[in-house]
C-alpha cells in the first residue's frame, strides 16, 4: 500500500487548464487515496526550462524594447502608426507575427522565398530589420522572452528527476517549439501523453505522425512519447443522451432561454454544479449578471469594473472633458466629484505634456474615490506598468493621450466572483477536457463560431501554408475541435443562437449535429422569463368570418396581404389596426414615396437633365435624419438613373402617363391602383413599376404558382381597359440596381390570378395565422400574434 502512494507521488498529471485540475480533483474525492503531483501544461513548460544569467522580460518592457527598435523605420509602409498612443495598441500586431514565426521555427527569408511574386518583399524586409533591432536590445539587456527562448534555454533536469513518470493530458496545438519541449522532457523522464485524433485537428497531430506513431482518425489514443509506442487506443463515440437547440431574434432573449433551461436541468435530478455556460464572446457575461436576480452563475473570467465607484469616475471625466454638456457636469454632481478639483487636475493640464507630479497626483484623487481593496490592489498593480509605460521612455506624452492609455488598461481589470452560484459561466479555452452533465452554449453564430483570427495582418493564407506557419483555416478548424470535443463530453446538450438580419446560425453548427435545424424564433415563449411585470395577452383565436371576399376592391398590395397572411388582412383592414409612429427610423414606404414624387415631377417638366432631377429631389428633404441619409445615397443613385434613361429615349420613347389611377374588373372582381409610370414605343405600351429594394426578385418557372405578388399583372389588366391595347409589355425598374426587368411570367401569373379570385367567391372565410415565421419578423402585428 504505501509503496503505490510512494509511486502515485512520483507521477506529474499535466492537464490542460487549472479548471480541469479542479474538475479531476473533485472527481477523486470519493476515493481515500494519495493524489499525485498535478499541475497545467504551460506550469510543465516553465518549470522543465531555464536560463542562465538572463532575465525573462514582462509586457511593459517587451512594448518598450518593441518602441526602440522601430526607432528609425518607416512603419505607414506596413499599416502601423508609429505615434505612442496608436502604437501602444498595434505593437501586438508586430509581436504576434514574430512570435510565430518563433515558435514554428521560420525564418523571414523563408517566407520571402514562398512569396514568389514578392507581394511582401517590401514589407518583409522592414519587419526582417525590426525583429533584428529587438533581438539585438534583448541581448545588449542580458534580456529575453518568448521570442528568443529558443536559443537560450536549458532543461531543467533537477525538477524533471523527481518523477518517475509525467501523463499529460493534451488538448490544443504544440508549435514546433513546444514539440521539440516534449521531445526534450520525454529523454528526461517517462512522458504519456493522452489525445483525440479527429477531423478537426488533424494538424495538430501531424507532429506525431512524422515522429513515427500510426494514428487513425476517430480514435482516442494514449501514447508512450518516451518509447514510441501506442498504450491504450479506443474509438470515439458521441456521447451526449439529448440536443435542443433553438433560435431568438434578440440576444438578451437568450438569457430567458439560458435560465429556463438551467431550471430544466435540475428538475431532471443534474447537479447545478455539473452544468456550465459556455460563452463563445466572453463579454456577454456582463450582461448576464444583470440579469442574474438568482444568483445562478459564477464567471470564471471574473467581473467587470463598469459597474464600480472607480470606473464610472473615470469615465464620467472623460466624458465631461471632451463634451462640456449639461448632462456630463451633472453626472459630475450625482458622483458627488467637485468641478473644480476636476478642472485643475485634469481639465486644464489636458494639453500638456505629463509629468510624474501630475500623474501621481491624479492617482491620489482616483484612489480616494474607491474602497473596495481587490479593487485597489489591482488598480496598483496596473498602475506600476503604466509608470514604466509613461516615465521610463523619452518620448513625452500629452495627459489626454495619457488618460487613453490608462482607461483603457484600468477597463481591462476583473474581479474575482465572491457572491458566485453553483453554475460556471466560461469561455470556451477554460472548458477543455472538462466534462459536463449539462451544458449550454449561447450565440451559437456565424459571427462567433469559430471566431476568425487577428493575427494575420502581414501575410496571406496561402503564403503561410507555403511557409509552414498556421493559417487562419487551421485556427477555425481547432475551435471547431474543441467545440466538438466539449459536446461529446456532455450528456444534455442546450445550445441557443441569434437569428436576425445580420446573424444566423453557424454553418458548423451542419457538420456537428445530424439533425434538421429548428429555424423557427422561440423570443415570446420565453421572454416572459425576464420581463414579467410586461406580460400580454395575445390573439389566439379561430376567425371565421361570413363574408363574399369577391364584393371587396382590391389593390395588389392587400391581396399581397391576404395571401400572405389572412391574419395580417384581418387585423389591416377589416379591424383597421395600424401601427403606432414611435420610431425614430424611416418606415419602409417613405423612402419609396420620395423617390416615386420626384420622378413623377421631373417627367412632367419639358426640359430634363441630371441638374434638373436633382433640383426636384434636394427639396423633399426630411426632419428624420436617419431618412436623409437614405436620401443622399440615393442622390448618388440618380446620376446613374440619368444615364440609364438616356439610352433609352434615344429609342424614340414617349413618357405616356405618370401616376395614373384605375379601377376596372377582373373576373367580375374589382381591381384598384395607382400605375407608376405608362411609356409608349411604337405601337408598344410599357407598364413600369418603380421598385427602390435592394433584394427585388421576380417571379420564374419554378415558382410563379406560389406568387403572392401581382402588381404588373393588375397593372397589364388597367392598361388593356384603359388604352384598349393588346401589345402591352410590363417591367419592374429596378431602381437600386438600375435596370429594367420584364414579368417574363405575366400570362402563367395571369392564370394563378383567375384561380384565386374563383376561390374568393365564397360567403365563410378563415383569417388564420401563416405558418411562415420569416414573414412574421417584421410584421407589425407579431406581439398581437404572439409571433
Amino acid at each position: 500500500m504505501q509503496d503505490n502512494l510512494l509511486s502515485k507521488n512520483k507521477k506529474l498529471l499535466v492537464y490542460p487548464t487549472s479548471r480541469a485540475i479542479r474538475e479531476y480533483v473533485n472527481s477523486q474525492k470519493e476515493f481515500d487515496t494519495l493524489l499525485p503531483s498535478i499541475i497545467t501544461i504551460d506550469e510543465l513548460f516553465k518549470k522543465s526550462l531555464y536560463f542562465d544569467n538572463l532575465k525573462l522580460i514582462d509586457e511593459e518592457e517587451r512594448f518598450l524594447f518593441l518602441k526602440k527598435a522601430v526607432q528609425n523605420i518607416d512603419l505607414n509602409q506596413i499599416g502601423i502608426s508609429s505615434t505612442f498612443t496608436h502604437f501602444i495598441k498595434q505593437s501586438d500586431y508586430i509581436y504576434r507575427f514574430f512570435l510565430e514565426l518563433a515558435s514554428e521555427g521560420v525564418d523571414i527569408d523563408t517566407i520571402s522565398t514562398s512569396d514568389t511574386y514578392g507581394f511582401y518583399s517590401e514589407h518583409l524586409q522592414l519587419l526582417k530589420q525590426i525583429q533584428k533591432n529587438y533581438l539585438d536590445i534583448l541581448e545588449e539587456n542580458s534580456a529575453i522572452d518568448r521570442l528568443n527562448i529558443s536559443k537560450f534555454y536549458k532543461i531543467n533536469e533537477n525538477f524533471l528527476e523527481r518523477y518517475q513518470s509525467i501523463d499529460l493530458v493534451f488538448e490544443g496545438y504544440f508549435t514546433s517549439f513546444e514539440f521539440e519541449l516534449i521531445k526534450s522532457i520525454s529523454k528526461k523522464v517517462n512522458l504519456n501523453i493522452e489525445f483525440i485524433y479527429n477531423k478537426f485537428n488533424k494538424k495538430s497531430i501531424e507532429k506525431f505522425i512524422n515522429y513515427g506513431f500510426t494514428l487513425e482518425l476517430n480514435y482516442k489514443y494514449k501514447i508512450d512519447f518516451s518509447n514510441k509506442k501506442i498504450i491504450e487506443k479506443s474509438e470515439l463515440l458521441s456521447k451526449y443522451d439529448s440536443l435542443e437547440i433553438k433560435g431568438f431574434s434578440s440576444r438578451i432573449n437568450q438569457i430567458a432561454y439560458i435560465k429556463k433551461s438551467i431550471v430544466n436541468l435540475v428538475e431532471k435530478g443534474i447537479e447545478p454544479s455539473r452544468i456550465a455556460l459556455i460563452l463563445p464572446d466572453e463579454s456577454f457575461a456582463s450582461t448576464i449578471s444583470l440579469f442574474d436576480k438568482e444568483n445562478y452563475f459564477n464567471y470564471a473570467m471574473g467581473l467587470n469594473i463598469y459597474t464600480t465607484n472607480l470606473y464610472k469616475i473615470i469615465d464620467a471625466i472623460n466624458l465631461y472633458i471632451n463634451e462640456d454638456e449639461i448632462k456630463n457636469i451633472k453626472n459630475l454632481e450625482f458622483l458627488n466629484l467637485d468641478i473644480n478639483e476636476i478642472d485643475k487636475l485634469f481639465k486644464n493640464n489636458w494639453n500638456k505634456y505629463l509629468t510624474i507630479d501630475m500623474f501621481e497626483n491624479i492617482i491620489g484623487f482616483f484612489i480616494s474615490k474607491e474602497s473596495n481593496k481587490e479593487l485597489l490592489e489591482k488598480f496598483n498593480e496596473a498602475i506600476y506598468k503604466l509608470y514604466k509605460l509613461f516615465f521610463t521612455i523619452n518620448e513625452k506624452i500629452l495627459l489626454k493621450e495619457a488618460y487613453k492609455i490608462f482607461s483603457q488598461k484600468i477597463s481591462e481589470i476583473t474581479l474575482d466572483d465572491v457572491n458566485s452560484g453553483k453554475i460556471t459561466v466560461m469561455g470556451l479555452l477554460e472548458s477543455r477536457n472538462i466534462k459536463f452533465d449539462g451544458l449550454i452554449i449561447c450565440d451559437f453564430n456565424e459571427s462567433l463560431i469559430p471566431k476568425r483570427s487577428v493575427k494575420d495582418k502581414f501575410l496571406s493564407s496561402s503564403i503561410k501554408e507555403k511557409s509552414n506557419l498556421p493559417t487562419p483555416l487551421d485556427r477555425e478548424n481547432l475551435q471547431k475541435y474543441y467545440y466538438e470535443r466539449l459536446i461529446s463530453n456532455s450528456k444534455n446538450v442546450i445550445i441557443s443562437y441569434i437569428k436576425n438580419d445580420s446573424e444566423q446560425i453557424t454553418r458548423f453548427a451542419d457538420i456537428l449535429f445530424d439533425i434538421k435545424i429548428d429555424e423557427k424564433l422561440y423570443d415570446n415563449e420565453y421572454k416572459h422569463i425576464l420581463f414579467k411585470n410586461h406580460s400580454l395577452k395575445h390573439f389566439d383565436e379561430e376567425l371565421i368570418l361570413d363574408i363574399d371576399l369577391s364584393k371587396q376592391t382590391w389593390s395588389a398590395s392587400s391581396l399581397k396581404e391576404f395571401l400572405e397572411c389572412k391574419r395580417k388582412y384581418y387585423l389591416n383592414h377589416i379591424l383597421k389596426i395600424k401601427e403606432h409612429e414611435i420610431s425614430l427610423k424611416p418606415k419602409g414606404y417613405e423612402l419609396g414615396n420620395i423617390v416615386h414624387e420626384t420622378l413623377e415631377e421631373y417627367y412632367k417638366q419639358e426640359n430634363r437633365g441630371l441638374q434638373s432631377l436633382l433640383n426636384i429631389f434636394d427639396k423633399k428633404r426630411s426632419s428624420n435624419l436617419f431618412l436623409n441619409l437614405d436620401l443622399e445615397l440615393w442622390r448618388k443613385k440618380f446620376i446613374e438613373f440619368i444615364s440609364v434613361e438616356d439610352d433609352r429615349f434615344k429609342e424614340n420613347i414617349l413618357v405616356l402617363e405618370l401616376e395614373k389611377p384605375f379601377l376596372c374588373e377582373f373576373e367580375g372582381i374589382k381591381i384598384r391602383g395607382v400605375i407608376d409610370r405608362i411609356d409608349k414605343k411604337d405601337d408598344n405600351y410599357l407598364v413600369i413599376d418603380y421598385k427602390t429594394s435592394s433584394s427585388l426578385k421576380i417571379n420564374t418557372k419554378s415558382n410563379f404558382e406560389k406568387a403572392t405578388d401581382f402588381q404588373l399583372e393588375f397593372y397589364y389588366l388597367a392598361v388593356k381597359e384603359l388604352f384598349k391595347a393588346s401589345n402591352i409589355k410590363s417591367y419592374y425598374y429596378d431602381l437600386y440596381n438600375m435596370k429594367l426587368l420584364e414579368e417574363t411570367m405575366l400570362y402563367e401569373k395571369l392564370d394563378v390570378l383567375k384561380e384565386i379570385f374563383k376561390e374568393f367567391k365564397t360567403t365563410s372565410v378563415s383569417f388564420d395565422k401563416c405558418d411562415n415565421n420569416q414573414t412574421c419578423q417584421y410584421c407589425t402585428y407579431k406581439t398581437i400574434c404572439n409571433r
